[in-house]
This record gives structure tokens, sequence and C-alpha cells, in this order.
């Protein structure tokens, strides 16, 4: 992770934006607490969103781990306990 990512909120605003690059949703109408398959999340996206999520946060997530991240608020969290 670079260093300058620290907060919840600057960890969220990058989460939202690599979310919505991959879906092709604006990241600012995104809700946290909406599911992403809402926005368009399949198989495929889903492989896409894990590796720009560990190429972001220089992080590698299992795939159980990325099967149970299935809102902007999850990745969030679990990103704060693996950062």
């Amino acid at each position: 992770m670079t260093p300058d990512i620290r907060s919840v909120t600057e960890i969220e605003s990058r989460v939202r934006a690599i979310v919505g690059e991959v879906l092709w949703v604006a990241a600012d109408e995104i809700d946290p607490a909406s599911r992403m398959i809402d926005y368009g999340l399949d198989s495929p996206t889903a492989i896409e969103l894990t590796i720009q999520l560990e190429r972001a946060f220089g992080i590698d997530i299992p795939e159980d781990a990325a099967a149970g991240l299935n809102t902007v608020a999850d990745i969030v969290a679990y990103l704060r306990e693996e950062l």
C-alpha cells in the first residue's frame, strides 16, 4: 500500500474508483452498502476487480476472501484489516 492511503475515507474513495472503473459506473454513484451485483458484477468482472484491488493496494486477496467481498464497505473493512 502506498503510504498516503491510510484513512477509511481514503481507502473507500480509492475502492469506489476501482469498482466504478471495472463496472463502468461513476464512483460517486456507488453506494458503499449496496451489493456490487446490483451494479453488474459477474464472475469475470469479480476476477478483474480482485486483480485491480490487489495491484492498487499491493496485497494478495485469496479466492475465499474475495468471494465474501460483496459491497464496497466489505472491501474497505477487509483492506483495513490487511493493510
